[in-house]
């Protein structure tokens, strides 16, 4: 029996998936990452980072039982954001992987890019240019730091470093290479004015494949590390969020994504990459055959506010509990509202736990309502909507969440849904699925 491993790598965890050839999900496993926070920089050690990775795939490979001659046929991993790591002599970092949360000063990124220069940026790219990513930390290198640019053998970002680790190889998807602000996401090429600006050549970056490219087998001394033989295939993947969409079964036009994590997202397929810029939400890549292309309108960073909120007003509460509060508050929250700014702490002192948890919940669901009208006039088409993320493992706050769309939600591999994506596209990329839609078609099969 062949298995196959895939990783949802987001910013504060990793979740993993071990499925069959067959398409049956039979475990999953997580681990957590450790930020260094350095003012407004959110740093991880890169050895830190690739170990958390290694263990979820060796707890998720000790899953094959023993009596079954199983094997571990390819892994996969799908990753939040292009988190740039430089590297040195005999690749080893010179920096930390730079979180995409960290956060540049705006005077440091207007003495290096114009305000054309940065406009720019979105139909290059699909992404609008903001305060941060490697666009702007390489902004901020370069003036504050010159010496990392000027030892910098190679510029990688954290699951291109893993990969290499495993399997001695370079190479990035033209998806995973959206959010490093360095590809011409048309072209499929680096942007020679992002090389020029500093100073670096195509040789000093991951050569750039199709997702679902089989980058190489894993090298005989990571074998025992993870728990996986020297034939096992590492596969390209793609950003977090078109893998969560695969994972979900989001494959068409009409069907929306709605992922929940650390920034709530809404996902839609669309019939070209110039329908995508006309709506100035992000674009990417999609599907291996072409169209659809989608794009992505954010909540971000949504649910840090949520767990900030929870904290201050609630305390330590479990999940169960902030459940238990929603369902005994009034529908309306007794007339509390929050609007997630500074106000909201001010506005909760006289009302009771309960009007407070479902009032938390109830003002991101009102945010997120107010982003999907606003792509609805877009013509961004939300017929169907599946969600995934944490937030799901709550039928409560997804039944809330449904109530203040006025839309049926549903949920499709939940939590699980980005590695589950990267799963099916480690099996399309070693020919055990056809294709995604029949990756799609088996995976639901097994539900």
């Amino acid at each position: 029996m062949r298995y196959l491993i895939g990783l949802d790598i987001g910013t504060s965890s990793v979740k993993g998936a071990l499925m069959t050839e067959a398409g049956k999900v039979v475990n999953t496993a997580a681990g957590t990452f450790t930020y260094i926070i350095d003012g407004d920089a959110r740093l991880l050690d890169p050895q830190h980072f690739c170990d958390v990775c290694f263990d979820v795939i060796k707890t998720l490979s000790g899953e094959i039982p023993a009596d079954e001659n199983g094997e571990i046929a390819a892994i996969c991993s799908c990753c939040a954001a292009g988190n740039p790591l430089f590297l040195g002599q005999d690749m080893k970092p010179i920096t930390p992987i730079i979180g995409w949360q960290t956060k540049i000063p705006w005077d440091v990124i207007d003495s290096v890019y114009t305000k054309a220069e940065q406009d720019a940026f979105y139909r290059k790219v699909g992404w609008g240019f903001f305060d941060g990513m490697p666009a702007a930390d390489l902004a901020w290198i370069s003036v504050k730091k010159p010496e990392i640019l000027e030892q910098t053998i190679f510029l990688t970002f954290s699951s291109e470093y893993m990969n290499y680790l495993i399997t001695g190889k370079w190479g990035i998807s033209h998806s995973m290479g959206t959010p490093t602000y360095l590809i011409d996401q048309e072209k499929g090429v680096y942007d020679k004015f992002m090389l020029d600006k500093f100073g670096l050549t195509e040789e000093m970056l991951p050569p750039i494949y199709d997702k679902g490219t089989v980058l190489g087998t894993v090298l005989p001394e990571m074998a025992g590390k993870l728990g996986v033989s020297a034939e096992t295939k590492i596969v390209l993947g793609t950003f977090d969020h078109p893998s969560g969409a695969l994972g979900a079964g989001v494959i068409k036009e009409g069907d929306m994504l709605l992922a929940c994590g650390t920034s709530w997202v809404e996902f839609f397929p669309v019939s070209s990459r110039e329908f995508g810029l006309s709506t100035g939400a992000l674009v990417d890549r999609f599907l291996l055959d072409g169209a659809p292309d989608c794009v992505m309108q954010s909540l971000e960073s949504i649910n840090d506010l949520i767990k900030d909120r929870r904290k201050t007003l609630l305390g330590n509460i479990s999940h169960r509990r902030f459940d238990e509060l929603i369902e005994a508050s009034l529908p309306d929250s007794g007339g509390l509202e929050f609007d997630y700014t500074d106000d909201d702490y001010e506005r909760a002192r006289s009302y009771g736990k309960p009007e407070i948890a479902r009032a938390i919940m109830a003002g991101a669901a009102k945010l997120l309502r107010d982003n999907l009208i606003k792509s609805e006039k877009l013509g961004l088409r939300a017929d169907n909507i599946t969600a995934v993320g944490g937030t799901t493992n709550s039928a409560t706050c997804v039944k809330l969440i449904s109530e203040i769309l006025g839309k049926p939600v549903s949920v499709v591999n939940g939590q699980s849904a980005g590695a589950v994506g990267s799963c099916l596209l480690a099996g399309i990329g070693t020919g055990i699925f056809g294709s995604e839609a029949e990756a799609v078609e088996i995976m639901k099969a097994n539900l």
